[in-house]
């Protein structure tokens, strides 16, 4: 029995560490909330040129011609069944598709945001804690380089986070709904909704499989595969046979190599739960469909892009676990596993001159997107091509988003992400698919190359080395009889390879 004195001396304590924990928690949040503008204010005009693959299907969709890559050829080169669908809303709408994209990405930045905090907060049961794994998720520098890219990543991010945080929500129904919108949002997605089955009947109990539940979860999926076969004569999607096939040693040393950073802080995350206590079978339900996820990045050879465009959709989840586990481990152990936290994920931390050029308001250079200053000088190259050139003239291309984007012109992608033969019946993975007597074969108007050298230095004017797609195409005695080049070209930079060249070469 406490006496009236100790009962208002308690009291009292009681509310000063009330008060003071939600000072703290402002002051968390409103950092996250300083970082995530800051940081997207010095992205936002950064955009990739793949995205533009994308809206060519929208636009194609839009006009009555179908999800198609050129009129009449049905092939499916887009990663995302989803963000096509809602890019068509938007163009349907009137909105342009480089804005209207970049203005959803923030959104799934935003989101990615939201669903740590959560995630954090179920976890270890403080606000506190919840808003510092938010305030650590927003220094996660590829939620703010992919947001206004132009691409599905950071809502398939936020698609991941939401399905690990609905394995340890306490309603069971949540995994439904993200299974069913991963299903569709890339292709991976259906490896990572059976995960979701399987695990949230670990994590639910019997519940989770309610037959609404499941259907749910299967349906949008099923209905992609149906019509996959139905429109394309495909069971997967062309993306897959262009990036994911060939040697399986290759990828699992690619995806590695790729993916090691991640590797790092999925174990960093892991033995700082095991050292924390952590023995909810929820939570390791959620670790578990994290480390599929990441697995599966591994498996397909990881990617060509920087700045963590594969990993982005693990990195929210597993820093809000790791900020959970660290408050849940007893006191003496904190320190040690915020370090070793903290040093495994580093390799995600934006650089010291970035910040400061964010916090001065600087925008980020155009040398430093992915692929530096490319896309402007590919639009250029297109409104050349648009007044000299006929709109059935049939390009081929190495870099297939922005210029096919900016015409009306059949294109031949090179690289086979949107043409069937390159992709299922070239050998090899990611960009290491190319067939020079095919691409003569298609007698293109145009081919349009890259070089890193001059034209015209020493009296030549494609340099080879480029691309061995494009060097194995000017190698070929028959290129050089069929084609002769333009002599015109377009300068471009970027920070690994100052100077760049788009060149043409026309059919004689």
């Amino acid at each position: 029995m406490l006496f009236p004195v100790e009962r208002s001396r308690l009291q009292e304590a009681t509310s000063r560490r009330s008060n003071l924990d939600r000072i703290a928690e402002q002051v968390l949040l409103g950092f996250a909330a300083l970082c995530f503008v800051v940081l997207t204010r010095h992205h936002w005009q950064q955009i990739c040129d793949d995205a533009f693959i994308t809206f060519r299907y929208a636009n194609n969709i839009a006009a009555g011609l179908g999800p198609v890559w050129n009129r009449g050829e049905p092939v499916e080169g887009y990663s995302s069944p989803l963000w096509l669908g809602i890019l068509v809303v938007g163009r349907m709408f009137g909105a342009g598709l480089p804005i209207f994209a970049g203005t959803l990405g923030v959104v799934g930045s935003a989101l990615c945001l939201v669903t740590a905090h959560r995630f954090a907060l179920d976890v270890a049961q403080s606000r506190v804690v919840a808003a510092a794994a938010c305030a650590a998720a927003s220094l996660v520098y590829p939620l703010y380089f992919w947001a206004p890219a132009g691409l599905e990543t950071t809502w398939f991010a936020a698609l991941v986070t939401f399905a690990a945080w609905s394995l340890i929500a306490s309603s069971a129904w949540r995994w439904s709904l993200a299974a069913a919108l991963l299903g569709v949002a890339r292709p991976e997605g259906p490896l990572l909704v059976f995960a979701l089955i399987v695990l949230a009947r670990l994590a639910h109990g019997r519940t989770a499989w309610r037959p609404g539940f499941l259907g749910l979860a299967l349906a949008p999926a099923l209905a992609w595969l149906v019509f996959r076969r139905a429109f394309y004569g495909d069971w997967l999607p062309n993306t897959y046979y262009a990036k994911a096939t060939g040697s399986l040693l290759f990828r699992l040393e690619s995806g590695l190599i790729y993916a090691l950073w991640a590797l790092g802080l999925l174990a960093a995350v892991a033995l700082a739960s095991r050292l924390a206590g952590i023995a909810d079978r929820k939570i390791r339900c959620a670790l578990v469909f994290l480390t599929v996820a990441l697995g599966a990045v591994v498996v397909a050879g990881g990617d060509w892009m920087w700045h963590g465009r594969m990993l982005l959709p693990v990195l929210p989840s597993l820093v809000a676990l790791a900020v959970a586990s660290i408050a849940r481990a007893p006191v003496r152990r904190r320190l040690v596993l915020a370090l070793t936290c903290a040093l495994a994920g580093s390799g995600f931390l934006p650089r010291a001159s970035l910040l400061a050029n964010a916090f001065a308001g600087l925008p980020l250079p155009q040398t430093s997107y992915q692929e530096g200053t490319m896309v402007s000088a590919a639009f250029a190259a297109a409104r050349f091509i648009a007044a000299r050139y006929p709109p059935d003239a049939l390009l081929a291309v190495n870099h297939a988003g922005a210029l096919p984007y900016a015409l009306p012109n059949p294109a031949l992608d090179m690289t086979g992400l949107s043409d069937r033969h390159i992709a299922r019946e070239v050998e090899g993975s990611l960009h290491h698919k190319f067939d020079a007597t095919y691409v003569l074969a298609r007698k293109p108007r145009l081919v349009v190359l890259n070089t890193r050298i001059r034209p015209g230095t020493v009296g030549v004017w494609y340099h080879a080395g480029y691309w061995a797609g494009e060097t194995a195409l000017v190698a070929r005695p028959e290129f050089s009889a069929a084609y002769r080049p333009v002599e015109i070209f377009w300068e471009w930079h970027w920070q690994a390879v100052p100077d760049n060249f788009i060149v043409l070469f026309e059919r004689i």
